[in-house]
């Protein structure tokens, strides 16, 4: 009787209790919110067909996420990427509970319980623990370094050793854990001596040898064979990453070193704030109690958080803006379990500093866990994404048999590569990579995999390519929204797809069995909504063939509404909208509608200041704003309003100072008010634009004394 109880005491620890009740809160929280498809989330498609076909990812290649991707993806549960969803849900759990059981050991398993619970609620955790990515490995690969690097002895710095070489085969950034595992791991170091730390180096080359799954593989020519590194040369090349071309991660490259390092940092201070909430005190009160209790440690959490954090930050030096903030999000993961370890230990030593405080510590650090699960609800369910293959089944519907399409942002692409690779759907298409058609290793592997297809570089900007790529490929060539054509290449927008060198053949209208309804979600991402985007460039497009052509009506005007509701960032939209109000007559609705195309511009222009945009974005921008806000000042001059329309023509000019066509529109406004004015504009007008036949005429008639 007494042994009974004795077991059931040992069994029911502080331990085993918020351990399991950790478990019973996050397991299935995990699993119910996954996307119960291929989520719309960068390379999530391109990594998803890698792991399922056993092939090569993008450099450096992601060895040990493949391998173990594919391996977790032979369990029968569910759909693939389902699958894959669930193995990266199991690999962000598994993180937690290693921090936790490392918090526990070090403080409490009370303290590590809410420090635990809050990170779990973290928004970019549980994003990458929902979609097919290293991220979450990389996540648990970081605890389970932290965790074995706090063990004394030699057996803890060769698994140290073993673990950042194996992690690193995952992601090569885990090497930012290095100074931190060295300053923990110093005096075990040290008394291993020089034999130890040729033994570790040996661990650490043992697990990072997994690398050499990419050449092995690659030499089979697998259906994905990113740079196809079969020989020593393309191999070291594509683990270094030299050979991965210029993509969004290096544009980095157009600013000074360190010049967005401080907005890059305001962003990641408001992570921390959105992330932990009220336990960021808890931390800040664990860094100053673990610098006075434990030195070596608070060294070495200071080092893994300042080289992860703020020193990736200073040298990635990617602009704040949605596309580069959604690359460099999941790299927060690394600083912030050193901020969650922190506020374990604020925590412990608050109670232990005053135990009658014990309940209001436990009432506050709820609150934070709370609080961080409530903000992130809302972005964190994910059990209605869909958009990534409702988008790909789109566009292969509206491309006819044996015709090649042509995509080139990731989401967009790579989704269409894993209905086509993983759910063999449409295998009479050609998916074409813009980006990737000028490689040599991508042609050799299209002429063994697709030998029908005749490839050319179409990522040239040269037109020439793009004929010939037509006249090679009679089948029809087509491309998604996202594709980049050079100004000469003809094309007809047919739904989410341009028609290249079209027949101009009338087909079914696309737009019937779309599914607009699973776009309008309350909660939508980047990628998610740059999918929406395609849908709406696509009804934009539509409008765009209608107006050249005269035949802009109001069923256009309507989609054209719809393009608007789906992102509202497409100035098109109001400005076709008014085109068709002007042509005819009605100026009062054309004005609203050309007013609303030059605010949608007015915003777009602030965004680019806020997230430090080029200045040739910025240019751009400038000068399509000029154009909606000339069209908006005729449209007031039309209904009598000229100090709308003197306002808004001053704009224009503000905006495109080379705008020639608001001059002589100022000329007109102040025609028989004040010829000094009129002739002013006038010649300015003739001096921008040598050509305005109408402006040198009635400079003449002014000069000749008969205005």
């Amino acid at each position: 009787m007494n042994g009974d109880a004795s077991t059931g005491g040992k069994r029911f620890t502080p331990e085993f209790v918020f351990g399991a009740l950790l478990a019973f809160i996050l397991i299935p929280l995990y699993i119910y919110c996954l996307p119960p498809v291929l989520p719309p989330y960068r390379d999530s498609g391109e990594m998803a067909c890698a792991a399922w076909t056993l092939g090569v990812a993008h450099q450096p290649g992601y060895p040990l996420y493949i391998i173990a991707a594919k391996l977790f993806s032979l369990i029968p549960l569910g759909n693939p990427a389902w699958r894959l969803n669930l193995f990266s849900a199991a690999a962000g759990l598994a993180g937690i509970f290693v921090f936790w059981r490392l918090a526990a050991a070090a403080f409490t398993p009370l303290a590590a319980f809410f420090a635990a619970l809050t990170l779990a609620f973290n928004f970019t955790l549980r994003t990458v623990s929902g979609v097919p990515e290293m991220y979450a490995l990389n996540f648990l690969f970081a605890a389970g370094l932290l965790a074995s690097a706090s063990a004394a002895g030699a057996r803890a710095v060769f698994l140290s050793a073993f673990m950042l070489g194996l992690g690193m085969a995952n992601r090569m950034d885990l090497v930012l854990c290095a100074p931190a595992l060295l300053i923990l791991l110093w005096p075990s170091v040290l008394a291993t001596g020089w034999k130890g730390f040729l033994k570790a180096a040996g661990f650490f080359l043992l697990g990072f040898s997994l690398y050499f799954y990419l050449p092995l593989r690659s030499s089979g020519w697998p259906v994905f064979d990113w740079s196809h590194p079969a020989d020593m040369a393309t191999f070291l090349a594509v683990i270094t990453r030299k050979s991965y071309g210029s993509t969004l991660d290096l544009i980095s490259r157009n600013y000074a070193p360190g010049e967005l390092f401080w907005p890059n940092l305001k962003v990641y201070a408001l992570h921390l704030w959105t992330n932990f909430s009220l336990a960021l005190a808890f931390a800040a009160a664990g860094v100053y109690s673990e610098w006075r209790h434990s030195r070596r440690r608070s060294l070495g959490l200071a080092a893994f958080f300042l080289v992860s954090g703020p020193l990736f930050l200073f040298m990635a030096n990617m602009p704040p803006n949605p596309h580069a903030l959604a690359i460099v999000e999941p790299y927060y993961l690394l600083p912030d379990l050193a901020v969650a370890f922190w506020a374990a230990a604020g925590f412990f030593y608050l109670a232990r500093a005053f135990p009658r405080a014990l309940p209001a510590l436990i009432l506050a650090a709820a609150i934070a866990a709370g609080a961080v699960f409530h903000t992130n609800a809302h972005g964190t369910f994910r059990r209605g994404m869909f958009a990534a293959e409702d988008y790909a089944a789109d566009v292969m519907r509206g491309a006819p048999p044996g015709s090649a399409v042509v995509a080139r942002k990731d989401v967009q692409l790579f989704s269409l590569w894993y209905l086509q690779a993983v759910k063999g759907l449409r295998p009479d298409l050609e998916i074409v990579a813009q980006g990737l058609s000028g490689s040599p290793w991508y042609g050799a592997s299209q002429k063994r995999y697709r030998p029908g297809l005749a490839l050319y570089n179409l990522n040239s900007g040269i037109e020439a390519e793009w004929q010939a790529f037509s006249s090679a490929n009679p089948g029809g060539v087509y491309a998604t929204m996202d594709a980049e054509l050079p100004k000469g290449v003809p094309s007809i927008g047919r739904g989410v797809l341009n028609e290249i060198y079209p027949a101009r053949s009338a087909g079914a209208d696309p737009w019937t069995f779309y599914y607009f309804s699973r776009l309008g979600r309350p909660y939508r991402d980047f990628f998610d909504r740059d999918l929406g985007t395609s849908y709406a460039q696509g009804l934009v497009a539509e409008a765009a063939l209608l107006n050249a052509s005269g035949r802009l009506d109001a069923a256009a005007v309507r989609r054209l509404r719809l393009a608007a509701v789906i992102d509202g960032d497409i100035p098109d939209a109001p400005l076709y909208e008014g085109f068709y109000y002007s042509a005819r007559g009605d100026w009062a609705s054309a004005g609203n509608s050309f007013r609303a195309s030059g605010e949608v511009y007015e915003r777009l222009l602030a965004l680019s200041e806020k997230y430090h945009s080029l200045p040739s974005l910025r240019q751009s921008l400038a000068s399509s704003s000029a154009y909606a806000w000339l069209n908006y000042g005729v449209a007031m001059e039309k209904t009598g309003d000229r100090d709308a329309a003197e306002r808004s023509y001053s704009l224009a000019l503000g905006r495109n100072p080379r705008l020639a066509d608001a001059h002589y529109n100022l000329a007109i406004l102040y025609w028989g008010r004040d010829w000094a004015r009129v002739r002013a504009e006038l010649s300015e007008t003739v001096r921008l634009n040598p050509g305005h036949a109408a402006a040198a005429r009635y400079l003449a008639q002014i000069k000749d004394g008969t205005p």
